[in-house]
């Protein structure tokens, strides 16, 4: 286990554990909470359910009484202290009694049933009806518990003072119901000799109504008693359960909130007006409806944050000490046995990581000394003239740190005077301080000045500016040595002379410059004690000797190999201007200068490139019939004539072979365009050149990137696919090289400004 997570892994991991239980705790704790809110909220609504039904009820009954309270009121007495002799029995002043009351049924739908016995006439009044055969009224409206006679004895004859009787079985009008009755004897004080009764009897599905919410909302049950626990109306229980919990729960108690069995819990009121018991039963079930939905939710929102947050633990924890592990062993490759002395990894680290701060000086300095030995290096190239690309050496020249003010400038050789041949470790350490005292006093003067140690006892300097200064820039250099000699001697007692070439005018010629300097140093064949400034100038009518350096030579070849005529006309008008302005050469010696001259040429023609080739073969033979008899001007144009030849048949062949890779190029683009993996490296690697030539060449050649190139073929492609057949965006991406239908249908747009699928549409509504 400790292979396969190591010690830091288990760290990290812990921590980020230790960070997800927070957000888990808190997501526990709001589930109780909320599931407590959920509960008391079903627990409250049922108790404004069975509120509001008591309050409805009460009102309901309260109805009743005043209902029968008025009956009284409307002359009802006349009728029950009327004589009952046949011809005293007024029935149409019955009837229109009967009819007078019915109106008040309107206003409480309780009052729809209800009949009024009246004793002296042995009849019954219900609805604008007179029955005055009771037995005939039995027969349409009665209990189904009670007999005709049982009926008449305890419902029409007994004492009632606004009684309510349980619930039982009814028929009414042939419709089986569960009614409660309502009873008052009339008149209200006829004590045990009551002359009527007032009965209304109600529907049980009336009063249900009141209490279907807990039923429909919970799948709970209900039900209300009267203050002896008979059942008034049940929904949702049997009577005898309902019975057994008024008996067990509710006795003597105004409001109740608590568990039964089954985990029931059990809601019960009591009215304060008549006793009467308002009970409610909600299961668990129903109860926890809405807790059970948020605990759902919160059970998917736990786990899948589980399950995410324990892969990100595991991701994290793996990205972030993976560098460290791996840092670990690295770093005990390198100190083996040392790591066993540290108590953990951090402590291992530290201490080695400390190591190297403190030894980060050291390391400072070799690199800054091998960055001054490439440098170094560099300003010496370019003075042998190692390098013939003038981009390549500016780029070398920025990586290095070395400063040019521009491409004109001059090279100038200084030398410290007065040691002559003498050479011992005395001699050698006082030239090296010498040497360096120069060099700051150098910088000190002028900070951009380029310069390098050319052997113990000479510096070579460059000295540039920008094409629009080159006119003061002579000037500035004879002031500069001027005032270095000057305080070079005054402060430290060294004499110094200067030794200048020519100007040059881009970097390639800084060799040349060097060279001519090098010449005016090696003209002085006495050792001088004094400081003095030479130019090259001031030496060259002096010499017999032709100028044309190796190097130049290099240059002259290197140019006809490249085909850069316009540098080989620079070269030869360089040398011409040399040896024939500058110099004055005898016959022979200008004889000797044009035979090195014809064999460069031949050399250039003989290259690598064109070796064996006619045309080359026809411009060797032309070099070799140059003569001096001809004129030396003539002479000259024919050696630039041949030269430029030459670069045309070069820049020809150039060209050849450019248009062949680009032929190359193509084809093989149109052969692979469908290739997702088509990159630029495999390309170069058809056609046989470097992946940056291969761009440069495609766009200097078309006009146009090899990448915009070959999305231009695929969506030509996958356009003639759109129109020529029925495959999907899908597969058409596939098939002419995309990785995606996404990738193509925004390459598709961006090159024909419109969508695949708008694309087909379009060319089929034109058909």
């Amino acid at each position: 286990m400790k292979t396969k997570m190591p010690k830091i892994f288990r760290r990290f991991l812990l921590s980020y554990v230790i960070i997800l239980l927070f957000p888990l705790i808190t997501g526990f704790i709001s589930y109780q909470v909320s599931i407590d809110v959920a509960k008391t909220s079903s627990i409250d609504t049922s108790k404004l359910i069975l509120n509001k039904s008591k309050d409805i009820l009460e009102s309901r009954i309260m109805e009743i009484e005043r209902f029968t309270r008025q009956i009284a009121l409307e002359d009802f007495n006349q009728h029950l202290t009327a004589r009952t002799e046949p011809n005293a029995i007024d029935i149409y002043s019955l009837r229109e009694t009967s009819r007078f009351v019915s109106k008040y049924t309107h206003s409480n739908d309780f009052l729809e049933d209800f009949y009024i016995y009246l004793k002296n006439y042995d009849a019954v009044l219900k609805e604008g009806a007179v029955f005055f055969r009771v037995d005939h009224f039995y027969e349409t409206y009665h209990y189904n518990d009670l007999s005709f006679d049982q009926w008449k004895k305890t419902i029409l004859h007994g004492n009632y003072q606004g009684e309510i009787l349980p619930l039982r079985s009814y028929t009414s009008n042939n419709k089986e119901l569960s009614v409660i009755t309502y009873l008052q004897s009339l008149p209200f004080n006829s004590l045990n000799q009551p002359l009527g009764t007032a009965v209304l009897t109600i529907d049980q599905r009336k009063i249900n109504i009141l209490l279907e919410g807990i039923s429909k909302q919970y799948g709970g049950w209900a039900f209300i008693t009267d203050k002896e626990g008979n059942p008034i109306t049940i929904m949702g229980i049997k009577e005898k359960q309902a019975k057994e919990i008024v008996k067990k729960y509710t006795k003597g108690t105004d409001s109740i909130n608590k568990v039964i069995e089954n985990e029931t819990m059990l809601l019960s009121i009591q009215s304060d007006l008549n006793g009467w018991n308002y009970v409610a039963g909600i299961p668990k079930e129903g109860l926890m409806e809405k807790a059970e939905a948020i605990k759902h939710i919160t059970m998917v929102v736990t786990v899948s944050t589980l399950i995410i947050g324990m892969l990100l633990c595991l991701f994290l924890a793996y990205r972030d000490s993976s560098p460290i592990h791996n840092l670990i062993d690295v770093v005990r490759e390198q100190i083996g046995p040392d790591a066993t002395k540290h108590n953990n990894e951090f402590d291992f680290l530290h201490g080695n990581i400390s190591n190297l701060i403190s030894n980060n000086k050291l390391l400072k300095r070799e690199i800054t000394n091998h960055k001054d030995i490439l440098k170094d290096s560099f300003i010496k190239s370019l003075l042998s003239g190692e390098f013939y690309d003038q981009e390549g050496m500016i780029e070398r020249a920025e990586q290095l740190n070395v400063l040019f003010r521009g491409e004109y400038g001059y090279v100038c050789i200084l030398r410290i005077n007065g040691y002559g041949d003498m050479e011992n470790k005395e001699i050698h350490n006082e030239l090296s301080a010498s040497r360096f005292l120069i060099k700051r006093t150098i910088k000190e003067l002028e900070p951009s000045i380029v310069m390098t140690d050319l052997n113990i006892d000479k510096i070579v300097i460059i000295i540039t500016c920008n094409s629009a200064n080159k006119v003061n820039v002579s000037d500035e250099l004879l002031n500069l040595l001027n005032e270095l000699s000057s305080s070079v001697a005054n402060s430290y007692r060294i004499s110094i002379s200067a030794y200048v070439g020519k100007s040059f005018q881009n970097f390639k010629e800084i060799n040349r410059s060097y060279y001519e300097a090098k010449q005016a140093l090696d003209s002085t064949f006495s050792e001088i004690s004094k400081s003095e400034i030479l130019r090259y100038q001031d030496i060259a009518r002096e010499t017999s000797m032709y100028y044309y350096p190796m190097d130049l030579e290099l240059r002259l070849i290197n140019a006809m190999k490249t085909g850069e005529a316009y540098d080989i006309k620079q070269i030869m008008a360089q040398i011409f201007q040399e040896n024939f302005s500058n110099r004055e050469l005898s016959p022979k010696i200008v004889e000797q200068l044009l035979e090195e001259i014809k064999s460069t040429l031949i050399k250039g023609c003989y290259s690598a490139t064109s070796q064996g080739s006619g045309d080359s073969i026809k411009l060797v033979n032309r070099v070799l019939q140059v003569h001096l008899n001809l004129g030396l001007n003539h002479v000259w144009n024919e050696f630039e004539l041949i030269a430029d030849e030459y670069c045309s048949l070069v820049n020809k062949r150039k060209n050849e072979s450019n248009d062949q890779a680009i032929k190359l190029i193509i084809e093989f683009l149109e052969d692979h365009y469908h290739d997702p993996d088509l990159s630029l490296y495999r390309i170069s690697e058809k056609v046989g050149f470097p992946e940056k030539f291969v761009s440069q060449l495609f766009k200097e050649k078309l006009g146009e990137y090899v990448s915009d190139y070959i999305e231009k073929i695929r969506i030509n492609k996958a356009s003639e696919l759109l129109l020529g057949t029925d495959m999907t965006i899908e597969e058409i991406s596939s098939e002419v090289g995309y990785n995606s239908a996404h990738s193509f249908r925004r390459a598709f747009k961006r090159v024909l400004h419109v969508t695949p699928k708008a694309y087909r549409q379009a060319a089929l509504g034109a058909q």
